[in-house]
């Protein structure tokens, strides 16, 4: 409880000399946001961001996202030969100039929009080149009526979120730190930076209800969701500049 009262007045003092500052430099994440057609053998597919995302979030927030089809080649068909793909979703999701509208705390986003969030967790991937990317994992539950019109169906859906933050030369999964990060570099260098907020969504089944061409179970949805986190960051971060 303490920590927390003094995080909040730290979050606050920060918030308040921002206003009384001269215009901020703004700097560039050093994550590039552009999401390839062909991340590995993983395919995408690119669609625009929703309208309640657009209406949210400030003009100047950019958007990248994509459905990723990666091969479940466990499950490749000895008759056919036919390899099934699970689903994927990315977005990345470039800050503006304004700090508290830009980019929202994911586990808040996730609530508004009806998931009831089941366990949180923190990990990290290594890369092929020996650098580390924090991770925050959250398991939700979305219950609603899913299915086309006129057949529509009340089902409760589990998913597997997973995030990561990367700004101008640092990358973290924890919001907070992230805010604090930015409030220092304005307060003490002039510089805005704009924060590149990742996440690979995925659903899952559990693993006695799972049938064939299924969603994968909750081990097996981190498994991929890591391979796919693990691709993205070896291609798309710039590590020079983390590593400066």
């Amino acid at each position: 409880m303490k920590q927390a009262i003094i995080l909040t007045a730290v979050l606050g003092l920060g918030m308040s000399t921002i206003y009384v500052l001269p215009p901020f430099e703004q700097v560039d994440s050093a994550l590039d946001t552009t999401i390839p057609e062909r991340i590995g053998s993983i395919l995408t597919s690119s669609y625009p961001p929703s309208e309640a995302e657009l209406r949210i979030l400030e003009a100047d927030t950019k958007f990248s996202k994509a459905a990723c089809g990666m091969p479940r080649t466990e499950e490749q068909s000895a008759i056919t030969g036919e390899v099934p793909y699970d689903r994927l979703d990315v977005s990345i999701v470039l800050s503006g100039h304004d700090l508290a509208n830009s980019i929202h705390r994911p586990e808040r986003c996730l609530e508004a929009q009806g998931h009831r969030i089941q366990s949180s967790s923190q990990s990290e991937i290594t890369l092929s080149n020996g650098e580390k990317v924090p991770l925050t994992f959250l398991a939700t539950k979305l219950s609603g009526e899913f299915g086309p019109e006129g057949n529509k169906q009340f089902r409760s859906i589990d998913n597997l979120n997973c995030y990561f933050f990367v700004g101008h030369d640092r990358v973290t999964s924890n919001h907070n730190e992230r805010t604090i990060i930015d409030i220092r570099d304005r307060v003490l260098k002039g510089e805005a930076q704009r924060w590149a907020f990742v996440s690979i969504t995925m659903q899952f089944v559990d693993q006695e209800e799972r049938g064939y061409g299924d969603p994968p179970d909750l081990e097996m949805a981190d498994k991929k969701i890591r391979e796919l986190a693990k691709e993205l960051a070896e291609r798309n971060i710039d590590w020079e500049r983390i590593r400066s």
